[in-house]
């Protein structure tokens, strides 16, 4: 039997950084972990082209900039890991970015029954957003063992 979970960012979000692949890794690294306390470098995650590309965007918006915390492409993707929900309950913890400068590593810890799900063969994944003209897209996720 196939259990469906659905993955969102919560709260009010005018930039989301993290695309359904990058969830799908995600899942992946929780996965093929032994405990729920995760270190992953974030170009695992983050590619250098993407965490470039979310730099000149920030510099060229600054009305965008201006509204988050940090406009470290790393930290903005910790800031919206951390807010990941899975049937409206929180995935992680706590997420930080250890050593952002140099080979930044995003320091995390799931929920337990985060990390239960996810471990689950029979755990299938949906990740749900608002599209550009205000509707729900859903799309499933791939997440292989």
């Amino acid at each position: 039997m196939i259990f469906d979970y659905t993955i969102r960012i919560s709260g009010e979000l005018g930039f989301v950084i993290l695309p359904p692949h990058m969830i799908e890794q995600l899942i992946h690294k929780i996965r093929n972990s032994n405990t729920q306390e995760l270190a992953i470098p974030a170009e695992e995650l983050l590619s250098r082209g993407y965490a470039e590309y979310l730099s000149r965007v920030l510099e060229a918006n600054a009305a965008i900039a201006g509204s988050f915390p940090y406009r470290n492409a790393c930290s903005l993707m910790a800031d919206q890991i951390k807010k990941l929900q899975c049937n409206e309950q929180d995935c992680f913890h706590d997420v930080k970015v250890k050593s952002p400068e140099n080979n930044p590593l995003l320091d995390m810890e799931t929920m337990e029954n985060f990390y239960i799900v996810t471990k689950d063969e029979n755990s299938r994944f949906c990740y749900a957003f608002q599209g550009e003209h205000g509707e729900e897209v859903n799309i499933v996720l791939e997440c292989p063992f």
